[in-house]
Order: structure tokens, then C-alpha cells, then sequence
């Protein structure tokens, strides 16, 4: 039998076609290359387990969301596609749920608008779960291993050793997230350190050149932060450390991303924020502290640089350029910020 649908309007259409969208267990999406913004239906977020508000409409959510293991595969073939080095948009991948666990995905797009001088305007696709069908493929392939095997020895050899190994990676587990944690970030402040740091600069700049956002950094340290050191002694001085993180921690939205680049130094990326917004937050902060009773009575100051990352900048290009403008700040007296 077949049932064909009458519409009186191109608006009942459009509400006909949203309807099916949004009862779906498909994740349908729609893509603005221009504004950055990104339309998800209602399951897409069902499929994932998270609320419809709970994200901003962007790329970065999508991005965000990739595990770790297979985001460099995608994101290659993203670009592949957009670039036109490839003809058709199709990959598989995990996508993190609201409970922090994994599904595997089948994700396909297709752009749908071009401009005359074929820029990308428009890509729509779907985010199929395909969980199930791995989980699958993978136990059958587990269950033709084990037939190969003898059958008797094979059991003997699980049912002893099943035990032993849930507790070796259960504490290997435990070691590596350890290991992965003191390896990322600071000791004592907690922030993320240097290292750290640079390669998420990497990744930050890598993502406002691609989709043509701004990207502003802010570089500040402590002014006569020795001083402190040495009336007070190093434990205070700790602590005085410890408090400011917390304070421009209280500062600064989810996206952004603060380090502790060393002594009393502290660095900031702001995603998605112009010059002037990112010397508005650095002032905000330089306020913060300047009104901040300290450990033992301490009142300290700051100075600060804020830049804007340029189309030819380099990690190096930004960074010196933050640098001199902090130094600058210094000259003029501390307790200021300088922007350029």
C-alpha cells in the first residue's frame, strides 16, 4: 500500500518533515559553514543521551565529542571531503555519551550549497547508531577465534585467570589515568602545565583557522611576586599560587583553557573571542586579583598581555608577541594590560 502525504503550505511541509526528524533514532544535522552554526534534531541527542540545551549549537560540540583514538581519522576525512579530495563523506567512529561511555557511529554527509567560487555553505548528514552491529561483528569474530582453540583448556584457563586479570587492569587502569593526569598538569596548582598547554594551543589554532573564528590568548604573571617569597616564604607563596587559580578558574567560561606556564606566569586561550573581548576578561581578572585579600594580608597586582592570533601566526609568532606585550605592561608601571 502506498500513502502519499498532501501538504496545503510549504510551512505544513516543513513542520511534516521536522516531525519525522525529531521522532527519529537517527542524529540528522545540518551544517551553516557561514555562521558556524549547527542544527541537531531531537535524536541525535536522544541517541547520545544528552538534554537538547545542554550544548551550543557549533562544530566544536560534534568535535568535542570524537574519541580521542579516532578524532585525527576524522578529522582528516572531513577535510578530505570539504576539499573536494574525495567524493563521498561516510566514516565510522566513537562519539562520547552523557554516562562517559562510547557509540559507534555511522556518520554521513553530503554539502548541499556551494558558492560561485565553490566554498562550502551548507553540509547536511546523519549520525546512524551502529553499536550494535560492532558489538556484533566483534564478538563473532571472538567466538571464531575461541572455536579454533581446545575448548576444555580454554575454559580451565579463563575461569583461573578471569579474576587475576580483571584486577591487573583494573590497577593498570588506575596507574595510566594517574600517569596521563601528572604527565598533563601542574602539581600544585592543578592547571594544566606547559606542555600540555602548547598542544592544546595547537589544536585551538588549528580549529579557528579552519573554520575562520578569532582566537585570543592572555599571558600574565605576578608583579614582584620574589617579594612575596621572600617576607612571607615559599609555603604562603604556594598558596598565593593556589588562590589565583582558583580565582581566574571563577573568571573564565568552560571553553576557555588556563596553564600555569611556570613560577608565578600564567597563560590563557580564549576560543572564539575578538581582541577587545579578551583585554575586556584580562582587565576583569586584573580587578579580581587587585581586590583580593591573600594569605597573611597579602594584596599583589598583576600584568598582563592579550593578543589575537593572526592568519600567518605560529605558536612561536603568538606567544612572542604576547611576551613583549607583557613585558611592555611591566615598563608602564604593572598592573595593567596591554593588547596588540
Amino acid at each position: 500500500m502506498e500513502i502519499i502525504y498532501k501538504h496545503t503550505s510549504q510551512e505544513e511541509a516543513d513542520f511534516t518533515l521536522n516531525s519525522i526528524l525529531d521522532i527519529s533514532s537517527d542524529g540528522f544535522w545540518d551544517w551553516d559553514a557561514i555562521t558556524g552554526y549547527v542544527a541537531r534534531s531531537h535524536g541525535w541527542f536522544r541517541m547520545l543521551g544528552y538534554d537538547v540545551d545542554i550544548f551550543k549549537n557549533d562544530v566544536f560540540t560534534w568535535e568535542d565529542i570524537i574519541h580521542v583514538d579516532d578524532y585525527d581519522r576524522v578529522m582528516q576525512h572531513f577535510e578530505s571531503y570539504i576539499n573536494a579530495e574525495i567524493s563521498k563523506y561516510q566514516i565510522e567512529y566513537r562519539c562520547k555519551k552523557f554516562d562517559d561511555s562510547y557509540l559507534w557511529i555511522e556518520d554521513s554527509g553530503k554539502i548541499v550549497r556551494k558558492s560561485d567560487d565553490g566554498k562550502v555553505l551548507r553540509m547536511i548528514g546523519v549520525h546512524k547508531n551502529i553499536d550494535e552491529i560492532k558489538k556484533t561483528k566483534d564478538m563473532l569474530l571472538q567466538q571464531n577465534k575461541l572455536l579454533s582453540t581446545d575448548k576444555a583448556t580454554l575454559e580451565n584457563l579463563v575461569k583461573e585467570r578471569t579474576e587475576e586479570l580483571n584486577q591487573i587492569n583494573k590497577k593498570l587502569y588506575e596507574q595510566i589515568k594517574k600517569a596521563e593526569h601528572t604527565a598533563s598538569h601542574d602539581s600544585l596548582t592543578g592547571l594544566y602545565n606547559r606542555r600540555m598547554f602548547e598542544s592544546l594551543l595547537e589544536r585551538e589554532m588549528h580549529r579557528a583557522k579552519r573554520y575562520t573564528y578569532p582566537l585570543s590568548i592572555i599571558f600574565f604573571d605576578i608583579d614582584d611576586f620574589k617579594k612575596i617569597n621572600d617576607v612571607h616564604g615559599h609555603k604562603v607563596g604556594d598558596e598565593v599560587l593556589i588562590d589565583i587559580a582558583v580565582l581566574v578558574q571563577n573568571c573564565i567560561r568552560n571553553s576557555d583553557i588556563i596553564a600555569r606556564w611556570g613560577g608565578e606566569e600564567f597563560i590563557l586561550i580564549l576560543p572564539e573571542t575578538n581582541l577587545q573581548d579578551a583585554k575586556d576578561k584580562a582587565e576583569t581578572i586584573r580587578e579580581t586579583i587587585a581586590n583580593e585579600i591573600f594569605p597573611n594580608s597579602i594584596h599583589l597586582t598583576c600584568s598582563f598581555g592579550a593578543s589575537l592570533l593572526l592568519k600567518t601566526d605560529t605558536i612561536d609568532t603568538l606567544f612572542k608577541r604576547c611576551d613583549d606585550l607583557l613585558y611592555k605592561a611591566k615598563e608602564l608601571g604593572k598592573n595593567n594590560v596591554q593588547e596588540g
